[in-house]
C-alpha cells in the first residue's frame, strides 16, 4: 500500500535525524499504538478511518509512518536541560512505563487523585453509582485513597464531577508528557485523541503537584497489569 503524497518526501529527509535521536528507534512500537486521527493528521485528513487501519496494520510502513508522527510542535515547549546520565535512564525508565499503560486509565486514576476530596463529599449510593459509571471502579477507589489537590466540590452532579475528573486527568498528564525530552514527549502525544492533548495552563504550584501524582498512578496501574498477567 501507498502512503498518502502530503509532503512525505521532503518532511521524510527532514525528520530523519529525528527520528534517529529516539531510543529505541522502535516505528512499529510507535504507529501501532498512535492514535487513528494522530496518523490521519501526519498523512492526510481526508483519509478514511478504515485505511489509516490498513496503513497502521502494514508493517512494510511503519518505519515510514513514525518520522511524521513525531513532527516538533508548532509553539510547542523547547528541550529540556541536559541530563546527567543517571537522571536520563531514571527518565528513559519513567517514559517506558508510560508508554506501556493505557493512558486514558492514566487520566482516570490522576483526575480522580485531583478531585480526592469531592469524591468524598459524593456519598449518595446513587450518585456514587453514576459516577464510578463514568470513571471506572479502580480510579475512584484509587482517589479515594489519595489526599486531593482540588478544593473539594459541594452539590456538584456525578457528571460534572466526571468531567472534571477527565479534564483535569489529562492536564495531569500533559504536565507529564512535557517533563520530557521532545523525541520522547511527541511518541506519547500520539498515543491520545488530539481534543485531549491540549496543553495545560497551570501554573508552576499546580504543575509540581501534577508530576508528584506520576509515581503513585503508575504504581497503581503496573498492580493492575500484574494482576491481569
Amino acid at each position: 500500500m501507498a502512503l498518502p503524497a502530503k509532503d512525505f518526501m521532503s518532511t521524510e529527509s527532514t525528520l530523519r535525524s529525528e527520528w534517529k535521536e529516539m531510543a529505541p528507534p522502535d516505528a512499529a512500537r510507535l504507529v501501532l499504538a498512535a492514535h487513528p486521527r494522530r496518523l490521519a493528521d501526519a498523512l492526510d485528513s481526508r483519509l478514511s478511518v478504515a485505511v489509516i487501519g490498513r496503513l497502521q496494520g502494514c508493517p512494510c510502513l511503519h518505519a515510514r509512518i513514525a518520522p511524521l508522527l513525531i513532527q516538533p510542535e508548532v509553539d510547542g515547549p523547547g528541550d529540556m536541560p541536559a541530563d546527567d546520565a543517571t537522571a536520563l535512564a531514571n527518565r528513559r525508565a519513567t517514559f517506558e512505563r508510560l508508554f506501556q499503560v493505557d493512558l486514558k486509565q492514566a487520566s482516570s486514576l490522576a483526575g480522580a487523585a485531583w478531585h480526592a476530596r469531592s469524591l468524598r463529599q459524593m456519598i449518595r449510593g446513587r450518585d456514587v453509582a453514576d459516577l464510578v459509571a463514568q470513571i471506572g471502579q479502580r480510579a475512584h477507589a484509587f482517589g479515594l485513597r489519595r489526599e486531593g489537590v482540588a478544593p473539594a466540590l459541594r452539590s456538584v452532579a456525578p457528571g460534572a464531577l466526571a468531567e472534571r475528573i477527565t479534564r483535569d486527568g489529562y492536564a495531569c498528564l500533559d504536565v507529564w508528557f512535557s517533563s520530557f525530552p521532545q523525541p520522547m514527549r511527541r511518541q506519547l502525544y500520539v498515543r491520545l485523541p488530539p481534543e485531549s492533548a491540549e496543553s495545560s495552563e497551570w501554573s508552576d504550584a499546580p504543575r509540581r503537584l501534577a508530576l508528584g501524582l506520576i509515581d503513585p498512578v503508575l504504581s497503581e496501574l503496573d498492580e493492575l497489569m500484574n494482576a491481569s498477567a
